[in-house]
């Protein structure tokens, strides 16, 4: 069975759309709760018109999803975003089956995101050159692999989430570090309201994975403050958004931005190679490559 969750802050101008997708994917024994994340607006009330459960969370995406983890008993949970405003497939529909009908313990929902904005940027210039640099291991999981479209399974889910943006590296992460098969599901084209960040994304996406590569003994203490510096560098290189929403001035930010040295420190500790069963086995990695990036999907 599957908890379908949807965490929403002040979504309630598209809440709705996403529910209903959930309604129509949803067997006997599933569930569909919203956790509405200190919302302001009408986003419980339009959430529970849509047929939706609605449990009051705390503000913070990863806050959210915990709070909702922590009153899941199903063997799944299939993580879903709030602003979804149009799509090709019923998003909730396949990751259901994709679910179900594998082995995987973690599917992960790629698709061609309608806006290059923040998030995508993000993925280019901080989440791929960092997790390249401290964890190799967690590969390629898709052109757009901090998608909020996601299933778990429950009994994978042992480690209190980030609150915040980071919730998706830290996702890939340590699934990846505790063996966990993953699928990449193609979504199609998603259509979503874009709401600029400010750089606040980026910068608890680079977080997140710092505090894991630090906690992992992948990072050394003392040579925080260097990739805390680099960090910002990024995050300065795509914050600010341009009159048309960011579509175009981003992205011109974004080809500066990956081409930035990293800091020259000890490289990461190898870990064990993955083998193409998504588990490990011991061995050296072959692919070292933490001055490049490679940008999928455009």
């Amino acid at each position: 069975m599957f908890t379908f969750v949807i965490p929403a802050h002040n979504e309630e101008a598209t809440v709705a759309a996403i529910v209903g997708q959930a309604r129509a994917a949803a067997g006997p024994g599933d569930r569909i709760l919203v956790v509405d994340s200190a919302s302001t607006d009408a986003t419980a009330r339009r959430a529970a018109e849509a047929g939706a459960e609605v449990l009051r969370g705390p503000k913070g995406k990863g806050a959210a999803m915990n709070a909702a983890i922590d009153v899941v008993g199903t063997e799944w949970v299939c993580f879903l975003d709030a602003d979804l405003v149009s799509s090709e497939l019923n998003v909730a529909a396949e990751l259901r089956a994709a679910a179900a009908s594998g082995t995987a313990g973690h599917v992960v929902g790629d698709y061609e995101y309608d806006h290059p904005g923040t998030i995508l940027s993000s993925t280019f210039t901080i989440y791929e050159p960092l997790t390249e640099r401290f964890f190799p291991e967690t590969g390629f999981m898709g052109a757009n692999a901090l998608t909020g479209y996601r299933a778990v399974r429950r009994s994978l889910l042992t480690e209190p989430l980030p609150a915040d943006f980071g919730v998706e590296s830290f996702l890939n992460i340590t699934l990846a570090l505790a063996g966990a098969r993953v699928q990449v599901r193609h979504l199609g084209v998603i259509g979503s309201r874009f709401r600029p960040t400010g750089g606040a994304m980026a910068r608890e996406i680079g977080t997140a994975i710092l505090d894991l590569a630090e906690a992992h003994g992948r990072l050394d203490s003392g040579e925080r403050g260097a990739w805390e510096a680099w960090l910002e560098e990024g995050v300065a290189a795509i914050a600010p958004q341009a009159a048309d929403g960011g579509r175009s001035a981003t992205l011109a930010r974004l080809f500066a931005a990956v081409r930035r040295p990293m800091p020259s420190t000890p490289a990461a500790r190898q870990p064990r190679e993955r083998t193409t069963d998504g588990r490990h086995t011991p061995g050296v990695l072959t692919r070292t490559c933490p001055n490049s990036i490679r940008v999928h999907g455009g």
